[in-house]
């Protein structure tokens, strides 16, 4: 019986646990963006994206672009004139939030599979638009 308990305590003590996503709080960072794969107009033929930047004081903001992340690390950030911008909520791995323009308001509502991929359900509150999209981080350096 002894021998059994010891070979338990060595079992608990010297194999780590699981380290799973689940396991961990999920996170978003906030040295990048995240960012949708190209959506093309099929009637002006334009290639855009959908961005996301998160802060640590839970503010988010999200721009359609035709640029790539690089190209918006010197205006996309908090002191732009007039930002869509909003606060978001982590509860396990579900992440919540609006962000609000000049325009309107855009609801947010998905999952955090780890902290390089999003998958957010939209609802536009301008124009109706209601989808599910992916977003990736992709880091970039010199962000303001």
């Amino acid at each position: 019986m002894l021998l059994i308990i010891r070979f338990l305590l060595v079992v608990i003590l010297f194999i780590p646990a699981e380290d799973s996503f689940s396991q961990r709080k999920p996170v978003v960072r906030f040295d990048g963006l995240y960012q949708t794969v190209s959506e093309i107009d099929s009637v002006g033929n334009d290639t855009t994206y959908n961005f996301l930047r998160f802060y640590p004081d839970g503010k988010v903001l999200s721009v359609t672009s035709r640029g790539n992340a690089h190209d918006l690390k010197k205006w996309f950030h908090l002191k732009t004139k007039n930002p869509s911008v909003g606060m978001y909520e982590i509860k396990a791995n579900r992440i919540y939030f609006s962000t609000t323009s000049n325009e309107g308001t855009v609801v947010y509502d998905g999952e955090i599979h780890d902290q390089y991929y999003l998958t957010l359900t939209i609802k536009s509150l301008i124009n109706g638009y209601n989808h599910q999209e992916k977003y990736y981080f992709i880091k970039v350096i010199g962000l303001k």
